[in-house]
């Protein structure tokens, strides 16, 4: 028979117990990939430190733009907690948020010169997300923020 323990007893046994807590760094966070893309008609890249840009990324902005390449000018990693967003600066001009404020959806803002440019939201889960713009007559430029690690 288990005895009987008044109820400060048992208000000392809640307190004593350990209650399990998660610590910042204890959070999980979720690898984003950064990419500064540039697409124009040229056979050559547009700068010292370009390439051509993996067979993934290829393959989704082959079917939807005319452009012979696609150069990536850029990259960084970035992690991202849950809850939380981050800025990445990309160029002196250009910088990109990724925001997972809201429970199960990836909003990416690009800006240019403090100006808002574009807003894409959509699940987390998502692997590509893909802004872009005109950068001249012969060329544009893509910001493309992806959880799956880039290919060479």
């Amino acid at each position: 028979m288990i005895p009987r323990l008044p109820r400060l007893a048992w208000l000392l046994l809640a307190l004593w117990t350990p209650v399990p807590t998660v610590r910042a760094a204890e959070i999980e966070r979720t690898a984003h990939y950064v990419q500064l893309i540039r697409g124009d008609d040229e056979d050559k890249p547009p700068g010292p430190d370009a390439k051509v840009v993996g067979t993934r990324l290829s393959t989704r902005l082959r079917p939807l733009f005319r452009w012979k390449s696609y150069w990536e000018i850029q990259h960084q990693r970035v992690d991202v907690s849950p809850g939380g967003k981050t800025k990445v600066k990309l160029n002196r001009e250009r910088e990109v948020e990724i925001d997972l404020t809201e429970p199960g959806k990836r909003k990416v803002t690009v800006s240019q010169s403090g100006k808002e440019l574009a807003r894409s939201i959509r699940k987390a889960g998502e692997a590509m997300t893909i802004i872009g713009g005109e950068r001249d007559a012969r060329s544009v430029w893509f910001v493309v923020v992806r959880v799956d690690k880039p290919t060479p």
